[in-house]
């Protein structure tokens, strides 16, 4: 699914208000950049399939402010209002007029970053896309400062924009983002070091080179939107955008299409397959072991069976017709077999002790049912282990009493 990323007006979305706009198939790589009225944009984005937006925040319409939350405040659900009352000192705004964003995951302790916009500007913004149809994954903003920490004096750059106020330098640091505008003394007051990336707008970046006096980066506005789509930051936050859990699972939805088609994941996907071929191979290796080993055994069997009893040509199932064999030769020697009804009693009156004698005794196909006894549940049981044990399983019902010989259909 195609993400369409536009970068909002500095005033009010109207329908005749051009916009700069991208187009990326995977949410990584660049395939569209152009500019077009609101009112045709849509169209554009629909025939490239885009549904999907990310909408970045200009630089001149937000601001940045260093908060110290109180412990447990990230997991208050008076956020806002905690966030409120840090900054209302530090805004010419009315703060219930601003809409509030705070840094996500917002760090145990030490400061964590605030950005500030107009809120009555964004919800228009907001509701003009979400009225033509599209639905609204991210805000953005279109740079922010670095991430606060040890790392942060090292995360320091610069930027040169060719932005409708006119050319301006753009410092992000530390300190959070400052505009100057692009002039000699203003770079003089910035005092940026040698080794602080300088990336510039090709607009605007002989200019910047010639104050700067060293080469620099070349970086688009849609380049820059593009990487913003990508950062850390989403300022949808307190209700701004109609439904938190339907952009998270567009997000997600969005994080899964980057991974099954972005070049950078490709040589991870590669190691996946590679994975499961190598899996789907273990398991067809391992099966056919297994088969053939149960086949091994099945023809140890048969050899077994008709070695033993020469006579019998077909082996259908070795273990029913040697049981059948053996006890034909029991039969015509004589011998008596476990499940007779001579050996059953025989086995039954060694070990029972009954009250009084049975009412009836019957045999029928290895099954030996005695009827009329009357026998307490304890002494029912020790029988029943007893029996267990000479290899004969026992089952009472009401007061007939089965008997089989265990193992036996």
């Amino acid at each position: 699914m195609a993400i369409l990323i536009i970068t909002l007006p500095a005033q009010a979305l109207k329908s005749a208000t051009q916009l700069d706009y991208v187009i990326s198939r995977d949410g990584t790589a660049l395939d569209t950049q152009s500019s077009a009225p609101w009112s045709l944009l849509p169209a554009s984005a629909r025939a490239a399939q885009a549904t999907q937006v990310v909408l970045v925040l200009p630089v001149e319409r937000v601001s940045w402010h260093q908060v110290q939350l109180p412990p447990g405040a990230a997991r208050s659900a008076r956020l806002r209002a905690v966030l409120e009352g840090l900054v209302e000192d530090h805004l010419l705004d009315d703060v219930a007029d601003l809409h509030l964003a705070v840094q996500q995951p917002l760090p145990a302790q030490g400061p964590a970053w605030l950005a500030a916009c107009d809120k009555a500007w964004l919800l228009d913004c907001v509701r003009e896309v979400e009225q033509a149809g599209f639905d609204i994954a991210a805000l953005v903003p279109e740079l922010a400062p670095p991430a606060l920490g040890a790392g942060a004096a090292a995360s320091v750059q610069l930027y040169a924009l060719d932005s409708p106020q006119g050319p301006q330098w753009v410092h992000s640091s530390a300190a959070g983002l400052t505009r100057w505008p692009l002039q000699a003394a203003a770079l003089a007051a910035i005092k940026p070091a040698e080794d602080v990336p300088v990336w510039a707008e090709p607009a605007v970046a002989a200019q910047a080179e010639a104050l700067l006096g060293r080469p620099l980066f070349l970086q688009t506005s849609a380049q820059r939107a593009l990487l913003a789509s990508q950062g850390a930051w989403d300022l949808a936050q307190f209700g701004i955008v109609a439904s938190r859990g339907g952009r998270s699972f567009r997000r997600m939805a969005q994080g899964l299409q980057q991974f099954s088609s972005a070049a950078r994941w490709r040589p991870v996907r590669w190691g996946l397959w590679a994975l499961l071929l190598v899996q789907v191979l273990g398991l067809n290796l391992y099966a056919y072991q297994q088969q053939a080993a149960v086949n091994q055994e099945r023809r140890a069997m048969q050899s077994a069976f008709t070695s033993t009893f020469p006579k019998v040509q077909a082996v259908v199932d070795a273990p029913v017709q040697m049981q059948r064999e053996v006890d034909q030769l029991r039969q015509r020697s004589g011998q008596l077999a476990q499940d007779d009804a001579e050996v059953m009693l025989s086995a039954l009156m060694q070990t029972a002790n009954f009250p009084a004698a049975p009412a009836a005794i019957h045999y029928q196909d290895g099954e030996l049912k005695i009827e009329g006894l009357q026998l307490p549940a304890t002494a029912l049981s020790e029988l029943t282990r007893a029996m267990q044990a000479r290899g004969y399983q026992l089952q009472a019902q009401g007061t007939t009493l089965s008997m089989r010989a265990r193992g036996a259909p």
